[in-house]
């Protein structure tokens, strides 16, 4: 194809870019913001300032389309980690037993993109394009193009051609609308609504620093009024990145007296320390989730041409979770194997979008089924919750006594293993078995 079009440049839209990259001549990225080289928060990322996970898996697929990007990110300040082994994982203050899994990487997020976009926009084929998309173009049912908006009311919107569009730009985008423009039908929605809220600061870090030994610590709480979690990270620039979260009517506020509170009473002693610590190099700043948003493209009877749809534009998480960005990696490893199949940008990419289902299902079924714990979430229920929920019970206990179940969930969470392996006979009798286990000595509350 002669030119791939790309609207939006975040994590999904940059990785997509780069897989455009081997079977288009030219690749456009199209964003609303400004995009440079240097790291820098964005309007379009909201929730860029906060912590970000990027998985085993999603480290791993990244590296294939950037090879040594992980080394380039060591050699600026990231923290390369075994998200298994450095991290330390509390359950109501009991920690987890080490098990392996492979490297993963601590870094913000705006020092990731920025990585990202300086090994993509060094690519003679890509240019990135500031603007908002207004509409999708489209020739026989297929779409060859988008239209921006106009800078004033006395001129017209930019037109942009090309041979195949791909939405990246997000769980605001506007596809429904462009596609009903074009006389197509909205795919399908799912939508569960959880209400979730964080807070973040960020503090000085000396050279060396660990959090009872750790280079990250994860800690979730289940009380008897709700939900809580914290975690911090050893990020670039010789800092940690903390983050406190909660849920409907126990959401942080940017007070830094409550987020102080919330790291105080954490069980997972390592991240008390925080709570008394006057250095913050940041004030509290505040992100709100309202919902997880699902569009079902697969279930479309009609679709276009010349379209796809890839990174929360598809699906967006719960981001507690940790899964979105490795999440963006798979999808954008789909459209290669599906471009690789032999199938033209010119045909409607029914084929794409059914192989697209089984990533979602993965991280759409971890994330809903742990959501529905909590008792004001609503929305779409996933079919089988009940059993689901106490499977994951039978591997909370599991993984605080045995190791080589911690390493079955830890690939399971980081993608690298898909979730029906944790309902395999003998997982289950070595999960059953390692619950009714008392914990072991390591596991104690204090490190």
């Amino acid at each position: 194809m002669k030119r791939a079009l790309v609207i939006g440049g975040s994590v999904a839209g940059l990785l997509a870019a780069r897989v455009l990259t081997d079977h288009a001549d030219e690749v456009v990225v199209v964003d609303r913001d400004e995009l440079g080289i240097a790291p820098a928060g964005r309007k379009g990322v909201p929730q860029g300032r906060h912590v970000h996970g990027l998985l085993a898996r999603g480290l791993e697929e990244m590296e294939r389309l950037f090879p040594g990007i992980m080394a380039e990110l060591a050699a600026e300040g990231a923290e390369v980690a075994d998200p298994g082994i450095d991290l330390h994982w509390y359950v109501a203050g009991e920690r987890k037993p080490p098990a392996g899994i492979g490297n993963g990487i601590a870094c913000t997020r705006p020092f990731l993109e920025a990585h990202l976009r300086r090994r993509l926009t060094a690519l003679r084929a890509v240019t990135m394009v500031h603007g908002r998309v207004d509409r999708l173009t489209a020739t026989d049912g297929t779409v060859d193009g988008v239209v921006l908006e106009a800078p004033s009311e006395t001129t017209a919107g930019e037109h942009l051609k090309g041979d195949l569009v791909v939405d990246c730009s997000g769980r605001t985008s506007r596809a429904d609308a462009w596609l009903g423009a074009l006389g197509y039908d909205a795919p399908p929605r799912r939508t569960v609504n959880v209400e979730l809220g964080y807070a973040t600061r960020l503090f000085p870090r000396q050279p060396g620093d660990r959090l009872g030994g750790a280079r990250g610590i994860l800690s979730v709480v289940e009380r008897a009024d709700g939900f809580r979690g914290s975690a911090a990270f050893a990020v670039e620039g010789a800092r940690w990145i903390v983050t406190v979260g909660g849920y409907h009517d126990d959401r942080p506020t940017m007070d830094p007296a409550d987020f102080s509170s919330r790291l105080a009473t954490d069980p997972a002693v390592p991240l008390q320390g925080f709570a008394a610590r006057d250095d913050a190099l940041t004030d509290v700043v505040t992100f709100r989730y309202p919902a997880s948003v699902r569009r079902d493209y697969d279930r479309c009877t009609r679709l276009p041409g010349g379209f796809l749809a890839a990174g929360d534009a598809v699906a967006s998480f719960n981001p507690i979770y940790g899964q979105g960005m490795t999440s963006a990696a798979l999808h954008a490893a789909q459209i290669g194997a599906y471009l690789d199949s032999g199938a033209t940008p010119f045909e409607p990419a029914a084929g794409y979008f059914r192989r697209l289902r089984s990533v979602v299902d993965s991280v759409w079924t971890l994330s809903t089924t742990a959501d529905f714990r909590l008792s004001h979430v609503t929305g779409d229920r996933p079919r089988g919750l009940w059993l689901t929920q106490h499977v994951n019970d039978l591997y909370t206990q599991a993984t605080l006594r045995d190791v080589a179940t911690h390493r079955l969930f830890l690939r399971v969470l980081n993608l690298q293993a898909r979730p029906e392996l944790m309902a395999r006979p003998d997982h289950l009798l070595r999960a059953w078995r390692a619950s009714r286990r008392p914990l072991p000595v390591d596991a104690a509350r204090a490190p």
